[in-house]
């Protein structure tokens, strides 16, 4: 006689504490009864799911070999993504799902060379493509594109209205198109609510060229990206909504290579590789209103994972974990809170580097078919 039955709220419970990075497993268990299909499949289940996990996982990286006419997704779950980078497409930034390209650019020695009028705004999930209009000339620095560095962020269009970022893929979103040259920055947004870009917000900076090798941070309502190439000692923050654009400085230390965070409690946080030990910093609070950066952790990278080789910060994953390049080529994450790392064995692996994270459950059958998305295929 066959044992009873799991209550269908005990499997929910199960399944709810499946890991999010390895979406495989739910499109395994989907396929052990109708039942079980039946529950994965439902939409409330896929909102629980992520209300649950809370951050969505990192499912992969795009990386970018400065010879090369496009990016290449590199997958760091055990599902690939269901569509490939379309064309000669090059990733600037991903978040909450969508990943904004380019086209008709080239690299030289990490400099970029190119304009920012070819962009689209991409979902590897489901393959729709949006091209953005091409920004008017009034819209650039005078010296554009001579002596001027860009770079851009996609973003839900209700990051600074309080939106928990679960389920706002197929949402409207944002487009901040940064353009700077030696004495002044240019901000201009686009909606895909109008389909327009707005006028752009300038601001007098000296020498604040963007970094469009590292990828942005949103904390709270503003954006930040880096300022400079190596040793760069300024971090340009734009607030969405009230186009203010302000620099802040990085403390004075031995940084070669810096990735912007955001912190757990939610501020901005940066780290960077220091001889052996990766250091964590974030901006906190100061005398009289002021903030001020403050040392929060040290991990030694000698004594976990056995890691013997000198290494530099590439990115950092929702302030959860840290991606490092060693000076043997190999590639490493390393989890900030368990210490755990994860070795990407992967031989060309090409700077720079954008992670993608989003919550996503394959169809049924392409775990096993390594088929693309089918009717019923979602990200979850």
């Amino acid at each position: 006689m066959p044992p009873p039955a799991l209550p269908d709220d005990l499997v929910d419970r199960v399944l709810l504490r499946f890991p999010p990075e390895e979406p495989e497993l739910l499109v395994r268990v989907a396929l052990v009864c109708k039942r079980w299909f039946r529950l994965i499949s439902d939409p409330h289940f896929r909102r629980r799911f992520r209300e649950f996990h809370r951050a969505a996982p990192m499912l992969g990286f795009f990386c970018t070999n400065y010879r090369s006419p496009s990016s290449r997704f590199v997958p760091t779950s055990s599902a690939p993504l269901p569509h490939a980078i379309p064309g000669d497409w090059r990733a600037v930034d991903a978040r909450h799902g969508r990943v904004l390209l380019n086209t008709a650019a080239c690299w030289d020695d990490f400099t970029f060379f190119g304009s920012g009028e070819d962009l689209v705004v991409w979902d590897p999930v489901t393959g729709e493509q949006h091209q953005l209009p091409k920004l008017s000339e009034h819209m650039y620095p005078h010296q554009y594109p001579f002596y001027c560095h860009w770079t851009a962020a996609v973003l839900c269009a209700s990051a600074e209205g309080g939106c928990d970022h679960l389920d706002c893929g197929r949402g409207p979103f944002l487009v901040v198109f940064v353009c700077t040259s030696t004495r002044e920055a240019f901000v201009s947004v686009y909606s895909s609510e109008t389909g327009a870009w707005s006028g752009p917000a300038s601001a007098q900076l000296r020498r604040a060229g963007v970094h469009l090798a590292k990828p942005s941070v949103l904390v709270g309502k503003a954006l930040h990206f880096m300022s400079g190439d190596c040793g760069a000692t300024k971090i340009l923050k734009y607030v969405l909504g009230r186009q203010e654009i302000s620099l802040i400085h990085l403390p004075k230390k031995p940084y070669r290579h810096i990735a912007l965070m955001a912190m757990a409690d939610g501020g901005l946080g940066f780290a960077a590789v220091h001889g052996f030990k990766l250091d964590l910093w974030s901006r906190v609070s100061g005398t009289k209103g002021s903030a001020k950066w403050a040392q929060s952790q040290a991990i030694d990278l000698e004594t976990i994972g056995t890691l013997s080789v000198s290494f530099e910060t590439v990115c950092c994953i929702d302030g959860v974990a840290a991606m490092l390049m060693g000076n043997d080529k190999t590639y490493v994450i390393i989890n900030l809170k368990s210490r755990q790392i994860r070795k990407i064995i992967e031989g060309r692996i090409a700077y720079p580097v954008v992670p993608y994270t989003s919550f996503y459950t394959p169809a049924p059958g392409a775990a096993t078919t390594c088929e693309g998305p089918r009717e019923g295929s979602s990200s979850a």
